[in-house]
């Protein structure tokens, strides 16, 4: 995601730009142990970490008392398309990197994301990394699995960084297409096509389930009504037959089958339950276009119109209940909102996620977990995630302890992104200017 941003905050950007920044006084978050350390220094130099002992005379010292956090992640971004209009490709970006995300996974891609992703790795627009798909292959997009097999090839070829799975596939267009993918080692991630089903993508290579995508069919036993019939959208029409204990099974699976889930649960959870009108009005909002915001509650109306509050209820408690067991037994979670979509503000709407994995059982260095170690682990990074010399300067500057509160990420005294600092008021004018428009 290349930030274009605005003429305003391109300069202020470009006026951040320093070979060389210390930050004095700092604590560093390890995430791994939940520890915090000791008010250090911290060396940069052309995107990395260095020992800070090693720069005489910086460009730039960032003096403070704050705690440092690797970059955060969105694992389930939807990149706008070029054909919405530049301003709103570059908008998306900056209120992601202005709420400390450095890396995105774009779950929707397109042949403009290519060069997206190239301007943004060169430093011709400012903004998070981009990982991204290229289209979606779906029920639509896929008739035979020969027509699987070749889109793979083509995709992989093109340079997109890993295939996106939407519904509607059948057993033989998936087992074409992992197969295909597989042999090309390019990864694969979604999706649980209701046709394909989870038992199948178990057995498979696929990287990651999105959504917590095909759990609620196997959540309900098979002597039970509801057994194999529609399931809906994420397995709502099967909230009543729905048995709990089945969970652990299906996390232990999981966990050996070495997928992880991005569970969207924020997303979920604003479209099933809570005071919709307090999230309309939620401060974050005002980055949000006035027909969009009006388009955002009608569906939330609708969604909401399909179960009643106590089903919607026990849906998001099984989910947070599955979200806790997937992590006891060792299945990894990454953390994913699915922004911009109804109610998941870009930016904003990671740290909701966050919170919701604590609320599901999670300490807040597990949930922190999931937004930076684990995605680095996930993408084989042993460069990313980390806060010693050698790694990427991707980072986050919080006034408050994220290991006592979750929330604390909220907290952002500033963000680099590849050795580029963006101080509290240059964040702040990013988003003055998305809010003016």
């Amino acid at each position: 995601m290349r930030i274009v941003l605005t003429v305003l905050a391109l300069a202020v950007a470009l006026d951040a730009r320093a070979d060389t920044v210390v930050f004095e006084g700092v604590r560093l978050i390890d995430v791994a142990t939940a520890t915090v350390s000791e008010p250090t220094r911290v060396g940069i130099r052309d995107g990395f970490i260095v020992d800070a002992s090693a720069i005489d005379r910086p460009d730039r010292t960032v003096t403070t008392e704050g705690y440092l956090i690797p970059g955060l992640a969105e694992m389930h971004a939807h990149v706008p398309s070029g054909r919405v209009g530049d301003q709103a490709v570059r908008d998306t970006l900056g209120l992601w990197l202005a709420h400390g995300i450095t890396t995105i996974r774009g779950m929707l891609g397109e042949p403009g994301h290519l060069r997206l992703r190239q301007q943004l790795a060169d430093g011709e627009l400012t903004g998070p990394r981009l990982i991204t798909s290229g289209p979606s292959f779906n029920g639509n997009s896929v008739a035979s699995p020969a027509q699987a097999r070749r889109q793979v090839l083509a995709q992989q070829e093109a340079g997109y960084d890993f295939l996106k799975l939407h519904p509607g596939l059948s057993v033989e267009d998936f087992d074409a297409l992992s197969r295909a993918a597989d042999a090309l080692g390019i990864d694969y991630s979604g999706h649980v096509s209701v046709a394909v089903g989870l038992d199948r993508v178990l057995a498979s290579r696929q990287g990651t389930i999105d959504h917590l995508d095909g759990y609620t069919r196997l959540m309900v036993p098979e002597d039970n009504a509801l057994h194999g019939t529609d399931p809906g959208l994420f397995g709502v029409n099967l909230v009543k037959g729905m048995d709990p204990d089945l969970i652990p099974e299906l996390a232990r699976r999981t966990a050996e089958a070495g997928i992880a889930n991005v569970p969207t649960q924020s997303l979920i959870e604003n479209w099933r339950t809570g005071d919709l009108e307090a999230l309309m009005q939620r401060d974050a909002m005002r980055w949000i276009a006035p027909e969009t915001a009006a388009r955002w509650r009608q569906q939330a109306i609708q969604l909401r119109g399909e179960l009643a509050d106590e089903d919607a209820a026990r849906y998001v408690t099984l989910r947070r209940q599955l979200i806790r067991a997937l992590h006891e037994a060792g299945a990894m979670i990454l953390a994913g909102a699915d922004s911009p979509q109804i109610l998941s503000i870009p930016g904003d709407a990671i740290h909701h996620e966050l919170l919701t994995y604590v609320e599901s059982g999670l300490t807040p260095a597990e949930a922190l977990a999931t937004a930076t170690i684990n995605v680095a682990a996930y993408l084989g990074e042993t460069h990313r995630s980390c806060l010693q010399p050698g790694c990427v300067a991707d980072l986050v500057l919080l006034t408050a302890n994220p290991l006592q509160d979750i929330g604390n990420t909220r907290s952002i005294a500033g963000v680099m992104r590849a050795g580029e600092w963006f101080d509290r008021q240059h964040l702040d004018d990013i988003l003055a200017a998305i809010a003016k428009r």
